[in-house]
């Protein structure tokens, strides 16, 4: 498989995977992560990350308004968001030095994310659980929707 990375993407992930052919980089219409098939199949669902908890906090925040027309898109074009972010639930609620939101704002809001929109919210301790998860999410659905169908 090969997995998709948005060329907007900052610091970009690594991943290391027996299945993993290449991480092909290119402008996607939302998400960080995507994932394309040998059979040349793409997942229908993609990964937002936030690496970094100022990340989190400014996309809840100054960022909002945008981040939702994000999630709206990617609602519009039948893509399934997971929003992926890098520090655990405790480390959310207990804010972000330079944000005008508090943690437990933001926490809200993921979780309200979550039950409207389908916005699944997923907490790693760092960048190489992030990476990890992102592959055994896609092997699986792989596995799921790929090799079911043949």
């Amino acid at each position: 498989m090969v997995i998709l990375c948005d060329s907007r993407e900052q610091k970009k992930l690594s991943f290391s995977h027996e299945y993993i052919t290449e991480v092909k980089v290119e402008k996607l219409l939302c998400g960080d992560y995507g994932c394309m098939y040998k059979n040349g199949q793409i997942a229908s669902v993609y990964f937002e990350r936030k690496g970094s908890m100022s990340d989190l906090f400014n996309t809840m925040g100054k960022e909002y308004s945008r981040f939702k027309k994000e999630i709206i898109r990617a609602k519009e074009n039948n893509i399934k968001l997971i929003l992926i972010i890098e520090g655990s639930l405790t480390k959310v609620l207990a804010g972000c030095e330079r944000s005008y939101l508090d943690g437990f704002s933001v926490v809200k809001k993921l979780f309200t994310l979550w039950l409207r929109y389908g916005l699944y919210p997923v907490f790693c301790k760092n960048e190489e659980e992030m990476g990890k998860y992102i592959t055994e999410f896609y092997l699986a659905y792989g596995r799921e929707h790929i090799e079911n169908k043949k």
